[in-house]
């Protein structure tokens, strides 16, 4: 006997406008693989490869997806990092940034002597592999991996050398050190180290550039696009090319007719400043003022054939009173800025803001107050599209002149063959 219950059920089931509900959608393994894996950082990628077979094999064992995941920084990979005494300290706050953190900040594999480990200096990071000297020695290191690779030098200008690497062509190339060093007083070429299937050593480049005498090149070069650029004294930009041999320099960005004030509202002076980052796949240059922030970027990458059409275009200007948090209050006598680096896969630029202060310490000689400087020292993310500024990281102490080296780091899987 059919009850009422049976009876609905039936109709529900005969009726034409019943919804079948579709069977759940699978992403393709291509897309999970190489556009949401590839962009996680290395640490978390080890804790994901025991979910199954293919996963282990494609995250331990898979070449192409080591160089995909190097060539991937995304914000879940990057982060703000400042290198200082040897360590490498990751400054944007947050449990994410815990996962692109180094397992080893101290990076005590290196085979560096106790007394000397605190004066690693930083050259330039490219992929997530740093560049670090104490001046005779260089080492290429991935944090994330604990590899590396010890590099003799007998040169000058160490601190200067760029770190060409580029994981597409890793098994073939590996990576290169460039080395600007100084002929005479006005002429520059490069010192080249070699690390590939084909050549390893040093050897001289035939590129050669004329400088303004005594002009300067900075340390903290940058790679990009198969060139090494370099920010000279005058502001004017450096650039070799290791493919063709080819080197050259660029003119600053424009400015205007009139020169900034360099005081700042309240009494306080502003040192400007200037940094070469990586801007969507350009080079840029952020200049830090004594009134505004300016971004600048390349038109189109330089080489020996159209160096002399390449142009500066303005992507971003702002004076420091647009900027919330910014503006000086008068009882700093000192305030300067310095661009240090964007944040990875994100328009956030990192300022290394310096702010100078007196602090009463106690009674002197004869029953007086001394005073003594004491410098503060912030980092702050600060993101071009919104105009908003975050505080990451904050340092006290009593010298003026510290190594504030802060730049974006990417957690990759970057090899060193």
């Amino acid at each position: 006997m059919q009850t009422d219950v049976d009876r609905t059920i039936r109709r529900r089931l005969d009726s034409s406008d019943r919804q079948i509900t579709p069977p759940p959608a699978q992403l393709p393994d291509d897309l999970i693989h190489y556009s949401i894996l590839a962009r996680l950082p290395f640490r978390l990628l080890l804790r994901l490869a025991p979910v199954c077979k293919a996963w282990r094999h494609l995250i331990l064992h898979d070449p192409v997806f080591t160089r995909v995941q190097a060539q991937c920084p995304s914000p879940a990979s990057g982060v703000l990092a400042r290198f200082h005494q040897g360590r490498l300290e990751v400054l944007t706050p947050g449990a994410a940034a815990a996962a692109v953190a180094p397992p080893d900040a101290g990076l005590p594999f290196l085979p560096v002597v106790d007394a000397h480990r605190q004066h690693l200096r930083l050259c330039s990071t490219t992929s997530g592999l740093l560049l670090v000297t104490t001046g005779s020695t260089f080492w290429v290191v991935n944090p994330a991996t604990r590899a590396f690779r010890e590099i003799p030098y007998a040169g000058e200008g160490a601190f200067r050398a760029c770190l060409a690497y580029d994981p597409a062509t890793a098994p073939q190339e590996s990576y290169h050190l460039v080395v600007p060093a100084r002929v005479n007083m006005e002429l520059w070429r490069f010192w080249i180290f070699s690390f590939s299937s084909l050549s390893r050593g040093w050897r001289a480049s035939w590129a050669t550039v004329r400088m303004p005498p005594y002009g300067g090149v900075q340390p903290k070069a940058l790679q990009l696009g198969g060139l090494s650029y370099w920010l000279c004294n005058r502001g004017d930009v450096l650039w070799y090319n290791y493919g063709a041999d080819a080197a050259g320099k660029l003119p600053p960005p424009p400015h205007g007719k009139k020169r900034p004030s360099s005081l700042v509202d309240g009494g306080g002076y502003m040192e400007g400043s200037r940094e070469l980052v990586a801007w969507r796949g350009r080079i840029a240059m952020v200049s830090a003022s004594p009134t505004l922030l300016a971004v600048w970027a390349l038109s189109s990458s330089p080489s020996s054939g159209n160096a002399s059409l390449t142009r500066w275009e303005m992507v971003h200007r702002r004076s420091w009173d647009e900027i919330p948090g910014m503006a000086p209050p008068a009882s700093r006598f000192l305030w300067s800025v310095v661009p240090a680096g964007v944040d990875v896969g994100a328009e956030v630029l990192g300022l290394a803001v310096r702010i100078g202060y007196r602090q009463r310490r106690g009674h002197g000689v004869g029953g007086g107050v001394d005073n003594e400087n004491v410098w503060r020292r912030e980092v702050l993310r600060y993101d071009m599209r919104t105009d908003a500024t975050a505080t990451v990281a904050e340092l006290v102490g009593r010298e003026k002149h510290d190594d504030f080296v802060v730049f974006g780091y990417h957690s990759s899987m970057a090899p060193l063959y």
